[in-house]
């Protein structure tokens, strides 16, 4: 994994600053090629991660043999040696690199060469010979891309920061904010900064340097709509294939990789399919007691060293330290993910990308099973809604706890679940997507003005009245909360020079989760991940599979059940001033958080999130304690 930088502009871009914006993505080389094309200066750059042949033959950009087709390339292609017998025999190869098989490709079959690709990717090509610029991003959106289109100047870059050395100016866009605060994240293609974009996934964009026409167009179906006729034994030992090649495959590297092991449902059939393999290192974070003791779970660590005794694994933790949470540590994990995300995650996974990257240099990791096979408390919660609306008693029955104290008194993230299912029982289908989104949707909804109908609307896209809520989970999780994890996973490890590779997001593994039933997925009971439990039960422990689902993040909700932290953290006066917080409302949830009336610790932390990030890229003044 690396990083890319470019540019096409009437005047010439300090590229190279762009670069070093970006350093820590790849502090081994860097690389740059400009060139002028039809009057305009084009600049391509690398910050390169050796990952895949380590030597100077790897160094990129790469080249054509004509020197016609420049190329840069961040990410990792799984099944190079493959694409390169079949398709590449008597080519001769300057190097043992995956970038050399991409360029290849490219130039032998043009950008239909994409289909082939299995793998994490971000890729910009320079063809002289049609004067276009390509960008192209891999399926479900591992590697990112952003944009920004300027009257002088279009740029590019793995990251916003370096599309700011490039000369962008940072501009707030308020339109964005609403739906910022509810989702923690911003969906679609948009930023929170003004006219920066992000490339969506499965898709390419070609630049006519000449015209400064630009075309974005989708490459990959992710078929929503596809139907599986497997029977379920079938799809089983198909899900089952699928997974453990993707995993192995993964395992392609010149340098040491590891596996972050949890000691979940995910992580331990990763490891499980690794455990003959020693020179595999598993590493897990540790918890400090307290911290767990605060939130009512156990460290991951404890049921990591279980799994890792029983099969004799080489297993290190690595210690997230004082179970709290200080601005410094937001405003780091803001610098890094520069693209604004609230999700408590982000700080353990920096921490833990950090204590494991003096060890190992690529880690394996479970992320993506929960989105594309059902495993989330909220695909429960729906479907435990379609079987009470069925019910008009039971369903007027639930009124009763949207009054329900969320955050004090025994078995409070029941109780979170009964509070979503009464006070959203009257609306309408679009509600399958608010019991799945972190927080409290009024509330989240009500901290800055906006269109609010406009964000219902955006729900009922997803969620249409009679819709099968299930099937409307693929596009609402591919769309949002997937790019949401992907998004902080790659910032936080590169951010320490590590890569993560995820592969349950193997496209071959997706395209069959999205064409299975989901009686398959998420049993009649609530069962969540059926059939891959089901498909690796020679694998799990038993006590793997009875362990009930943990969060891996900050314990935010007990941190700030104290009000002089929140005060600490918070300067509301500032959040009034540069984002038209209501004041008024966050004083009210931060009252009923601190007495234990209802659980706003992700609005909290997204209100926080949103102050540093703002404060580092924008300038001014960060938390003083002032107003909350």
């Amino acid at each position: 994994m690396c990083g890319i930088a470019g540019f096409v502009a009437t005047a010439n871009i300090d590229g190279q600053r762009m670069l070093e914006s970006i350093k820590h993505r790849g502090p081994d080389s860097f690389g740059a090629h400009a060139a002028t094309v039809q009057g305009k200066q084009v600049f391509l750059g690398h910050a390169r991660l050796s990952i895949i042949d380590l030597s100077a033959a790897g160094h990129q950009p790469m080249f054509a043999a004509d020197g016609q087709i420049a190329l840069v390339y961040n990410g990792e292609l799984y099944n190079f040696a493959q694409l390169r017998d079949r398709h590449l025999q008597g080519v001769q190869l300057r190097s043992r690199s995956d970038t050399e098989v991409v360029l290849r490709l490219y130039e032998k079959f043009g950008l239909d060469f994409v289909h082939e690709l299995n793998g994490d990717f971000a890729i910009a090509i320079l063809d002289r010979r049609i004067d276009r610029l390509f960008l192209i991003r891999d399926r479900l959106g591992i590697k990112p891309v952003y944009y920004s289109e300027l009257p002088d100047r279009f740029l590019f870059a793995s990251e916003i920061k370096a599309l700011l050395a490039g000369g962008l100016e940072p501009r707030l866009d308020m339109e964005g904010l609403q739906r910022y605060f509810v989702f923690k994240y911003t969906p679609g293609n948009d930023t929170l900064f003004k006219g920066v974009s992000r490339l969506p996934p499965g898709h390419l964009l070609e630049l006519d340097i000449g015209s400064g026409r630009r075309e974005i167009r989708r490459y990959w179906d992710p078929g929503f709509e596809r139907r599986s006729s497997l029977g379920y034994e079938d799809a089983r030992r198909q899900l089952r294939d699928l997974v453990a090649d993707a995993t192995s495959i993964r395992l392609v590297a010149d340098v040491p990789v590891g596996t972050f092991l949890s000691g979940g449902i995910d992580s331990t059939i990763i490891a499980g399919l690794l455990r003959d393999q020693s020179q595999i290192t598993h590493y897990c974070a540790r918890q400090a007691e307290e911290a767990t003791q605060a939130e009512g779970t156990v460290s991951d660590y404890v049921h990591a060293q279980r799994v890792a005794q029983d099969w004799g694994l080489r297993l290190l933790p690595v210690d997230l330290g004082e179970s709290t949470v200080t601005r410094e540590q937001i405003r780091r994990s803001g610098f890094y993910g520069d693209d604004l995300i609230a999700d408590s995650a982000q700080v353990p996974c920096y921490l833990i990308t950090r204590g494991a990257a003096g060890t190992s240099k690529v880690f394996l990791s479970g992320m993506g099973a929960d989105e594309i096979l059902l495993g989330y408390p909220g695909h429960q919660l729906s479907l435990l809604w379609t079987y009470i609306e069925k019910l008009p008693l039971a369903k007027a029955a639930l009124g009763a706890f949207s009054g329900i104290d969320q955050g004090r008194g025994a078995f409070k993230a029941f109780r979170r679940y009964l509070y979503r299912l009464g006070k959203y029982r009257n609306y309408p289908d679009y509600r399958y997507g608010i019991f799945n989104i972190v927080g409290d949707f009024e509330n989240s909804a009500r901290v800055v003005g906006g269109d609010l109908q406009g964000l219902l609307q955006q729900l009922e896209g997803y969620f249409p009245d009679g819709a099968d809520p299930f099937e409307c989970f693929k596009r609402f999780e591919y769309e949002n909360f997937l790019q949401k994890n992907l998004s902080y996973v790659d910032r936080m490890s590169m951010a320490n020079s590590v890569e993560v590779r995820v592969p349950y997001l193997d496209h071959r593994v997706v395209e069959l989760a999205w064409s299975l039933p989901r009686s398959y997925k998420l049993g009649a009971l609530g069962r969540t991940k059926r059939i891959l439990v089901d498909a690796f039960s020679d694998v799990l422990p038993e006590h793997v599979v009875r362990r009930r689902k943990a969060g891996f993040g900050m314990p935010i909700r007990s941190v700030f059940s104290s009000r002089d932290k929140v005060t600490e953290l918070l300067d509301l006066d500032l959040l009034v001033g540069v984002a038209g917080v209501d004041a008024d409302h966050v004083r009210k949830l931060i009252a009923a958080h601190t007495e234990g009336r209802e659980d706003n610790s992700s609005i909290i932390y997204a209100l926080i999130s949103f102050q540093e990030w703002h404060a580092t890229f924008f300038g001014g003044a960060s938390a003083s304690g002032a107003g909350a």
